[in-house]
């Protein structure tokens, strides 16, 4: 059987879709760059050693390769390379590798539309790849992600989220990510004080990351090679920040006091951060969208497409809460 290549492996989105590739006994290659961390299945698991901004290296990764799962990203930046380099030129330089080895499919996690995309980093890039990739011919599924809980309730001040995370997003050697979970990442447990979007009205389908994982990996596996998908991905509840607020607040048996941040002053961070960071202004730029634009979409239906069961965020919260805490 042809092995599935995942590109960001070493992220934690592609080592929980990597774990699950190789729980369903699939043929599994991890594009990772010499000496870069990975926590793999002891077994099963095929390296191939290269990077997104290496035309070479990907050629040898996709050859033979059936199916591509994409996830990488640097929203939070493990090493140097910017949107530019990795996103761009490294994006077009993997289509252009899969279309030469004869790559079937390819699978991308991509980022919801909005009105504001050509404003912010992230999003304007991942609309720039999703026109690559239907230009190309290849058969794909791209999947659009609505707010991912392991990240986002995280930054409402809590480490709970990261409990049990392999290859945590915000664990990752980022100045800024380090200096938040240095000052603000355990506000809720030890201060009671939440860290809330805009007027914590904004509505979103919060999904957990291990749902994302398993829907892309059955993507992957799955034998509709010529069927094209673009879909929303999410999770089972559309919730606003204060409805986050009170599951907190239930599972932890306790009130907590609101901390709210308007939209403007994300955008003023966004701007002044600019200059001296572009990974640190993105990620404020994409923290005034989550409190200006809504992800309020039913993830159910796609969901029960690819047979898995979407987690609630108390029913993720309360396994997260009941795991040992991590030093």
């Amino acid at each position: 059987m042809a092995p599935i290549l995942v590109v960001g492996a070493t992220g934690q989105l592609g080592t929980a879709v990597i774990d699950r590739l190789a729980a369903m006994g699939r043929s599994v290659r991890a594009l990772v760059r010499p000496g870069s961390p990975r926590e793999f299945p002891a077994t099963g698991v095929e390296l191939a050693f290269g990077d997104l901004r290496d035309r070479e290296s990907l050629a040898a990764a996709c050859r033979g390769s059936s199916t591509v799962v994409a996830t990488a990203n640097v929203v939070v930046p493990r090493s140097a390379g910017g949107f530019a380099e990795v996103e761009g030129i490294g994006y077009a330089n993997l289509i252009d590798a899969c279309k030469a080895a004869g790559v079937r499919r390819i699978v991308l996690m991509s980022t919801d539309v909005t009105p504001h995309d050509a404003r912010v980093t992230t999003f304007r890039t991942k609309r720039q790849i999703e026109e690559r990739i239907r230009a190309s011919g290849l058969a794909h599924a791209i999947f659009r992600g609505s707010l991912f809980m392991d990240d986002w309730f995280a930054l409402m001040g809590s480490s709970i989220p990261l409990r049990g995370a392999k290859a945590a997003t915000l664990r990752r050697p980022f100045w800024f990510a380090r200096g938040f979970r240095a000052m603000a990442g355990t506000l809720i447990e030890k201060r009671g004080v939440a860290l809330v979007p805009g007027d914590g009205s904004t509505r979103h389908a919060f999904v957990a990351l291990d749902d994302v994982a398993s829907i892309l990996a059955a993507a992957a596996a799955a034998p509709e090679d010529g069927i094209n998908l673009v879909a929303n991905l999410g999770g089972p509840e559309v919730l606003s920040w204060n409805d986050v607020v009170g599951t907190y607040e239930r599972v932890l048996g306790r009130s907590l006091r609101k901390l709210c941040t308007p939209a403007s002053a994300y955008r003023l961070l966004a701007n002044v951060l600019e200059p001296f960071s572009p990974p640190a202004a993105n990620l404020m730029a994409m923290s005034w969208l989550t409190t200006i634009c809504e992800t309020a979409w039913d993830g159910k239906p796609l969901a029960e497409r690819f047979g898995v069961r979407l987690m609630s965020a108390e029913e993720f919260l309360r396994a997260k809460a009941a795991l040992r805490v991590e030093t």
